[in-house]
């Protein structure tokens, strides 16, 4: 399934909405997105991944890219309403308790 981010700016914060394939292919667009995200300099930044029926190792290593990122910055960080399949991901590496999950 094609990856496909949309960018919604709130009062406190930016949310990446993915859709789509995490993997090798489309991992670096993720970051680019994650990258352009923290530029702006936000309270938070939420990646919602409820539409993400498919990741990878690429894509794992990307979130917590992400997450050294915003902590550097002092930027929020949360994985929100994470699907089923990311999930197990997490959890099968052990990285489920890493990450701020809200919607859970």
């Amino acid at each position: 399934m094609k990856l496909t981010i949309e960018t919604q700016e709130t009062e406190d914060g930016v949310i990446l909405q993915v859709t789509g394939d995490v993997d090798m292919e489309s991992s670096p667009r993720l970051r680019d997105e994650i990258k352009k995200s923290i530029k702006k300099k936000p309270a938070t930044l939420k990646l919602r991944l409820a539409d993400v029926p498919y990741i990878d190792s690429s894509g794992i290593a990307v979130l917590i890219e992400g997450m050294k990122w915003t902590q550097k910055k002092k930027v929020a960080y949360a994985l929100v309403d994470i699907s089923a399949s990311v999930r197990d991901v997490l959890q099968m590496s052990k990285l489920l308790a890493v990450f701020t999950v809200e919607g859970v």
